[in-house]
């Protein structure tokens, strides 16, 4: 089968590599379509953090495929079923995984597509338990987006904003156009997106955003106010990884408000807000690695009740030969890349 393979830092190409045999409580996936991110990106250049990676790699953490084989023990798909598969690997054993916390997996941290062969390669074996099955009319390429839908999902069901809070999404990513329609289904007051691109602000409000500033026009703290009675936002989502966001995203919270962080930032650089900011408005931090099995359900729900727009946030197709043309158009933001896939068609 081909396969893409990271062997070093900057070191990719497409290999020729044994198709994988399954154990009997192991599924095998053909891919289909996979998804890059910025996780992908820091893989790519070895600023993955120490431990959650590891080379040679086939990349691949969102992605969605079609079931070839199933062992004896599976029962819950089978061959021909379109499916979508949970990045992390769990144990599900593990005190972590017996409280629902299966993203904090205490058994050793294993990532399809960082420490363990993912979607990148023309077949992946996967225990069967981390493997849902989809309506036969599912689009492969919607599918691929349902991990970061997962993440997103895991942070505002760990939070449950109460109806008529204000919600501000900082940045006008993937992540923070997925926000804006999680955050719908808690029925808020206000769902105000900060961003830079005047047509994502646009797309934002399309998909549910009652406001959407331009951070380098607007004073943005200001319209908050404004939209909040002078109060600020009860709960806000942060999914950039740039630290001036967070930053933005602690100023923007009200006091006894929630900070919701989804995004690494790959740098060592400090914060630079006042500690005190946190005991003054006694803020609540919640910060997420992954998404746990809730969260995937969840998310896989509103997708098959036909609940989340998807396909607006994809803007680039590549086929798996361009796998550098794809990760450099999300890198260098060709052509105002929101969402790159790559399809093994």
């Amino acid at each position: 089968m081909r396969a893409v393979m990271i062997t070093e830092p900057a070191i990719a190409e497409v290999v020729e590599r044994e198709r994988p045999v399954i154990g009997v409580d192991e599924v095998l996936v053909r891919s289909r379509v996979v998804g890059l991110c910025e996780s992908d990106v820091e893989l790519y250049q070895g600023k993955r953090p120490e431990g959650y990676y590891r080379y040679p790699i086939v990349p691949g953490h969102e992605w969605s495929g079609e079931v070839i084989e199933s062992g004896a023990l599976v029962h819950h798909v089978v061959p021909g079923d379109r499916v979508v598969v949970e990045s992390v690997v769990y144990c599900g054993l593990c005190r972590n995984c017996r409280h629902g916390l299966t993203n904090l997996c205490s058994a050793g941290y294993e990532e399809l597509g960082f420490s363990r062969h993912g979607g990148l390669g023309e077949y992946v074996a996967v225990p069967a338990r981390l493997v849902h099955a989809l309506p036969a009319e599912t689009s492969f390429e919607e599918a691929a987006l349902l991990e970061p839908v997962a993440r997103v999902a895991h942070l505002f069901l760990n939070t449950q904003p109460l109806p008529g809070a204000v919600v501000t999404i900082v940045g006008d990513g993937v992540e923070s156009l997925i926000a804006v329609q999680i955050a719908n289904f808690f029925h808020p007051h206000a769902i105000v997106l900060l961003g830079f691109r005047d047509e994502r602000l646009q797309l934002a409000r399309q998909l549910g955003a009652t406001h959407a500033f331009n951070m380098s026009r607007v004073d943005t703290q200001a319209e908050i106010l404004k939209i909040s009675d002078g109060r600020g936002a009860d709960i806000v989502f942060e999914g950039t990884g740039h630290i001036q966001a967070m930053e933005e995203a602690f100023l923007t919270a009200c006091r006894g408000g929630t900070v919701l962080l989804e995004g690494l930032t790959s740098s060592t650089a400090p914060l630079s807000v006042s500690c005190d900011i946190f005991v003054l408005k006694q803020l609540k931090i919640q910060g997420s690695f992954g998404a746990n099995a809730a969260a995937w359900e969840y998310a896989i729900r509103l997708f098959t009740d036909g609940q989340l727009q998807l396909a607006p946030l994809i803007s680039h197709r590549f086929p798996l030969d361009e796998y550098q043309e794809a990760l450099d158009t999300l890198v260098l933001r060709m052509s105002r890349a929101l969402k790159v896939l790559i399809t093994h068609e």
